[in-house]
């Protein structure tokens, strides 16, 4: 049932956004409403067929369409500019920060910063640097762009080398060496996959979970776990 206590303060953000969306198209932009139904009905159809070329075409139409149907709605121009207002705020505190921190607990001196392989980027392309470089496992994430992972450059340790990759729209390739053994844990709301000889042109939400037969004995081997919302992971072997 539904319960607003058990709610949080994003949760009431996003019903307050989509219950003024609602409202906005009933009363205010009533073909707004009309067109965004007739969006939705169009790629949803389109998606059915999407191995046809037609398919594809209409597919990318309505989903292009929709969003610029939703772009134009006066909750889409309300929200944008409360993001940007939180951004300057937050930009503008963190500028107004000191320097110093004040450490409240004693360091370990036996811990030590390793040196990280990828760092969260917003946009752009991040890959590997070659031809040699040391191992550390990967947690990365990015809203748009491509980033390629080349294991041929580095010697994986022993055990299960671990690389998570988050991004909202792009790529994540990853070249793996042929005597590794490869789990992969990949989720998405829309996009492909090619992964060693399973390949999918049209997925729609799904959790895929592939795994080499040898994975469990092998002494090399790697673990991959990826998200996104919409693009492609490719793994092939060199």
């Amino acid at each position: 049932m539904f319960n607003l206590k058990n709610m949080h303060v994003m949760d009431y953000v996003l019903l307050s956004i989509i219950i003024f969306l609602i409202f906005e198209a009933i009363f205010v932009h009533t073909e707004s409403l009309i067109w965004m139904v007739i969006w939705l009905v169009i790629i949803y159809l389109a998606r059915q067929h999407y191995y046809r070329p037609s398919g594809r075409m209409f597919f990318w139409i309505g989903v292009i369409a929709f969003g610029i149907t939703v772009i134009n709605t006066i909750t889409f121009q309300i929200v944008l500019f409360a993001a940007l207002v939180m951004f300057v705020l937050h930009w503008y505190q963190k500028n107004q920060r000191t320097n110093y921190h004040q450490v409240q607990f004693p360091i370990d001196p036996q811990l030590k910063q390793k040196k990280v392989l990828f760092t969260n980027k917003w946009f752009g392309r991040q890959q590997t640097q070659g031809p040699a470089y040391e191992w550390n496992d990967i947690n990365m994430q990015a809203i748009a762009g491509e980033t390629i992972i080349d294991l041929t450059y580095t010697v994986l340790p022993k055990g299960e080398p671990l690389i998570i990759a988050r991004h909202l729209f792009g790529t994540v390739k990853i070249i793996v060496p042929f005597d590794v053994e490869v789990s992969i844990h990949h989720s998405v709301l829309f996009g492909a996959v090619d992964i060693l000889n399973h390949r999918d042109e049209a997925i729609t939400n799904r959790v895929i979970h592939l795994q080499t037969e040898a994975y469990q004995e092998a002494n090399q081997k790697v673990k991959i776990v990826t998200s996104m919302i919409a693009g492609k992971i490719e793994v092939t072997r060199e």
